[in-house]
């Protein structure tokens, strides 16, 4: 709600100012600059959010299916994001144009050969992001890079890390964060006898040191 209503406000105070330019003779120039509009979001939110996560829904949960693993009837083969482990506490950061923090989880390993295997650990991720015209929508890749396991065989990091890596990009990667529709509204101008239709056309995200920006571009319709 938020964000729509700080896109109806851009576009009633865009409207007025361009009606003013084409006035004073600079409308043609006007109407060449395809109007933008930053949305940014910082640090301090996106771990709010993962706090609201953890105190209003269930801990995400993600079934481990390949490299042999099995589940049974006592052992599920899965993986739970949880809030904190040993200390490391699920958060995100920004750093050179990435979303990047650690993520600690529990869960359990079964195999024929090993058996049931519980563990606990940490692992650092990273997210990227990138504008997909063929989808109008902005994605995330997520990748997992160094996974620290707890009380468990070193030998396990590297067929966890891949099975976990693998079970993200065959199911979940990429992730549609934002839609071109989403990031697009009508708003009624009771004024100007109507509704004009913001509709978002690009969007290119921007990773900073301390925020991410979504800088969209709109073009202005009848709604």
């Amino acid at each position: 709600m938020k964000i729509k209503l700080v896109i109806a406000l851009l576009a009633i105070f865009t409207a007025f100012t361009v009606g003013h330019a084409q006035e004073g003779g600079l409308g043609a120039r006007a109407n060449n600059r395809a109007p933008r509009a930053t949305i940014t979001v910082n640090e301090q939110f996106l771990n709010s959010f993962l706090v609201g996560m953890f105190d209003n829904l269930q801990e995400p949960s993600m079934p481990l299916s390949s490299g042999g693993a099995q589940s049974t009837a006592n052992c599920a083969s899965e993986i739970r994001l949880k809030r904190e482990v040993n200390g490391v506490r699920t958060a995100v950061r920004f750093e050179n144009g990435r979303i990047v923090g650690p993520l600690a989880f529990a869960g359990a390993y079964y195999s024929s050969l090993l058996g049931c295997v519980q563990f606990t650990g940490w692992a650092e991720a990273e997210a990227t992001m990138e504008f997909s015209r063929e989808r109008r929508a902005v994605l995330a890749r997520f990748q997992v890079r160094d996974i620290h396991l707890a009380n468990t065989p070193g030998l396990l990091n590297d067929p966890l890390r891949n099975m976990v890596q693998s079970t993200i990009d065959r199911r979940y990667n990429p992730v549609e964060l934002f839609t071109l529709e989403q990031l697009s509204t009508n708003t009624n101008i009771k004024p100007a006898g109507g509704a004009l239709r913001l509709e978002a056309i690009d969007v290119r995200p921007e990773v900073t040191p301390s925020e991410l920006a979504l800088h969209i571009t709109y073009r202005f319709v009848r709604g």
